[in-house]
Order: structure tokens, then sequence, then C-alpha cells
């Protein structure tokens, strides 16, 4: 299973450099996305760029109903979600949010993270999770400068 990042999910709402990758994705791969990712989504776009709750909803509920199965957090994700930050946030180099690590502790044997965050990119591999590189808003690859 491919699970997307909030910054993969972003992209796809603001058609930024990586939507039409993460369309493709949930075109053609199983996909989910951890709930408080979602929440970060909301925060992100609400605030940044001034899109209301109600669009939104009525561009990210056909996809959760369709194609995006939203993940729950148990508290065993939550607990390793805490190991995970506490052994590799740094604010310089590797800020990663409490939602990136709940994505990372989320991520099973056979999962993938689809992610344009360099610092998620680079502790999946650290954890030895797969990465599947999204461009950023700019056009760069995670760890590109």
């Amino acid at each position: 299973m491919i699970l997307l990042d909030a910054n993969a999910l972003i992209s796809l709402l603001l058609d930024e450099p990586a939507a039409d990758q993460v369309a493709e994705l949930l075109r053609s791969r199983s996909c989910a996305i951890p709930a408080p990712c979602v929440a970060e989504v909301l925060d992100r776009v609400m605030r940044r760029h001034a899109i209301s709750r109600r669009e939104f909803l009525e561009r990210v509920d056909p996809l959760v109903d369709e194609v995006l199965l939203s993940l729950t957090i148990d508290i065993r994700i939550a607990q390793r979600a805490g190991e995970i930050r506490a052994a590799h946030y740094a604010r310089d180099g590797a800020a990663l949010s409490l939602a990136d690590c709940l994505l990372l502790a989320s991520a099973g044997r056979e999962d993938e993270i689809a992610t344009s965050d360099a610092a998620v990119a680079k502790t999946a591999g650290k954890l030895g999770i797969e990465v599947v590189p999204l461009r950023d808003s700019r056009g760069r690859l995670p760890g590109q400068g």
C-alpha cells in the first residue's frame, strides 16, 4: 500500500508539480492516509491558501469514499510515533511533525510512503521504509537543495 503524506494530498488539491503523480498513484495503487495527516492538510490549506473547510470537504470526501483509505491511529501506532519523533526530530534538518511521525509509524513492512518532504523521506530510509519521491511545490524531489 502507498501511504500519502500531507504534502501529497496538498499537491493534488492545489495542482502542484506532484499532482499528476499523486493522481496516478490513486488510480493505479492502493493508497491510504493517516487521519492526522488529513488534519494537517486541512490546517495548511485553510491558513496558507484560503481554502474553506467546505471546499476542502467537497474535494477530499470523494477521494476518501472512492480511492483513499483513511487510517485510524491506535495506541501502539501513537507510541511508535512518539519514539520515532524522539529519535529522529531535529529542528534543523529533520523537523518532523507529529503527523509525519504517525505516518511513518503507520507503515507496515510492505508499505511505501509517497512524500516530497526531505525529512520524512530521510527518516523513512533510516527505518527501512520504501519512499515514492514526489516533487514539492518548487518541483524539487526530496533531498534536492
